[in-house]
């Protein structure tokens, strides 16, 4: 198969030197990609299809210094292209575990169904999850504008402008709907699921590629450490929600991380930092697979059920909403169950804590904290969460109580909400950015 490329040219300049190049190097070029993947077979496409777009600009050839380089270019590029592939087809299988359908595409059907949806892919992962979710909806399961708007939570008119967004991206759809036209309803929900269920952007791909690219193990380490290694990040301040592929629903909270391990055998959601809340799929049953969330103190695993779990400095705590959870221990094998209406904290040895919760706690899933008399201190560490910089207190007031509900996502707002509450002033160096923020007695008189 090596040999097979060159017999196809002709005696020319341009191709005599593409033919001396590919002699050259095309066995370099299969061993870099050999060392990347695990199939040597693969290994040997891709190295073809990087000499394959290296003719077709064999022009450039005479100008490049140094070939490696462009090479090393295209093949990055592929590599990153192969991973997203890989990720489309776990998704897809995902998606077709929990929604059968009654015709399953040949291998033939499904090269092309999945060479359109990574197109479409393409033109849609950069943007936000509900335009991507409404341009789905509308264009490959065909629901109405109504019903996307009350499944997303949002009006009508946004619906409107999150299609239109997302049409601008793709030159208006009609040629992905025209080249998704032959198959039935249950396809097209599930082409719509699978790409719903991918990340929307593709940082562990393109990341995993540029750390083997450097050949780098401990720039991998740390690259597996990173945020840019999970699956799903909410910056500060941002509260996103994501669908898993079994239908269940995600939310971040702010500047959070996970990353996901759906197969046939478990639905592992990893917490990397921060905090989430699980909303398990109604159309699950009784003995069907429910997520398990893992933190670095162990695993909570969803009885079907609403509940939330943040990963704390060096403890877990787990709030259960609806229903029940079951927690174990990583070190140790410890066992607790936690019935709806309860809160508890978790080292790798066993219980901490536990107390009573109330349904005021999930408020944050809605942008809005409610305070029922928590100390100052307090609030000031659950609105720093959505603020660039922090919130402070002087030692005089921290055991203030407040009462009242705050926007999170608009925290400067809860802070001027927070001095009609409480006699409090805030000492800020600089007001027209977000800068740190101490809160101190206001004095008489002001």
């Amino acid at each position: 198969m090596q040999r097979e490329l060159s017999a196809v040219f002709h005696g020319n300049a341009l191709d005599l030197e593409f033919v001396d190049c590919y002699g050259q190097h095309l066995a370099w070029l299969e061993t870099w990609f050999q060392r990347r993947l695990s199939c040597n077979g693969v290994a040997s496409e891709l190295a073809q299809e990087v000499f394959l777009k290296l003719y077709e600009q064999r022009e450039q050839i005479p100008g490049l210094r140094q070939p490696k380089a462009w090479l090393t270019t295209v093949a990055h590029g592929l590599l990153v292209n192969h991973y997203r592939r890989a990720d489309l087809e776990r998704a897809y299988l995902a998606a077709l575990a929990v929604y059968p359908t009654t015709h399953v595409p040949d291998p033939e059907q499904k090269a092309v169904l999945f060479e359109t949806l990574l197109e479409l892919d393409r033109s849609l992962r950069q943007l936000p999850n509900k335009v991507r979710q409404a341009f789905l909806m509308v264009q490959l399961e065909g629901v109405k504008q109504q019903d996307i708007a009350r499944e997303l939570g949002v009006s009508l008119s946004m619906v409107k402008k999150y299609i239109a967004q997302a049409q601008q991206c793709c030159g208006g759809g009609e040629d992905y709907a025209q080249r998704l036209s032959h198959l039935n309803s249950e396809q097209r929900a599930l082409s719509s699921r699978t790409l719903a269920a991918l990340p929307r952007l593709n940082r562990r791909a393109i990341l995993k590629s540029v750390c083997v690219l450097l050949g780098a193990g401990g720039f991998f380490h740390a690259y597996r450490k990173s945020d840019y290694s999970a699956d799903w990040v909410s910056a500060k301040g941002e509260v996103r929600t994501q669908t898993l592929p079994d239908g269940s629903e995600l939310t971040l909270d702010s500047d959070s991380a996970v990353e996901l391990v759906f197969t046939p055998a478990q639905k592992l959601i990893v917490l990397r930092r921060g905090r989430i809340m699980i909303q398990t799929a109604s159309t699950l049953l009784p003995n069907e697979l429910k997520p398990v969330v893992r933190t670095r103190e162990g695993f909570a695993q969803a009885m079907g059920t609403v509940f939330s779990v943040e990963q704390k400095a060096q403890s877990t705590q787990v709030e259960v909403f609806e229903q029940r959870v079951q927690w174990r221990s990583l070190s140790s094998g410890f066992f607790h169950l936690l019935n709806a209406g309860e809160q508890a904290e978790f080292n790798q040895r066993g219980l901490l804590s536990s107390q009573s919760v109330s349904q005021e706690r999930a408020a944050w899933t809605r942008g809005l904290y409610v305070a029922d008399a928590v100390p100052l201190k307090k609030w000031a560490t659950e609105i720093s969460r959505y603020r660039a910089a922090g919130i402070h207190c002087d030692v005089a007031v921290e055991n203030w109580l407040v009462s009242g509900t705050f926007p999170l996502n608009k925290p400067e707002i809860a802070l001027l909400a927070l001095q009609d509450a409480l006699p409090v002033q805030l000492i800020q160096h600089n007001t027209l950015a977000a800068s740190p923020v101490l809160l101190v007695a206001r004095e008489r008189g002001e």
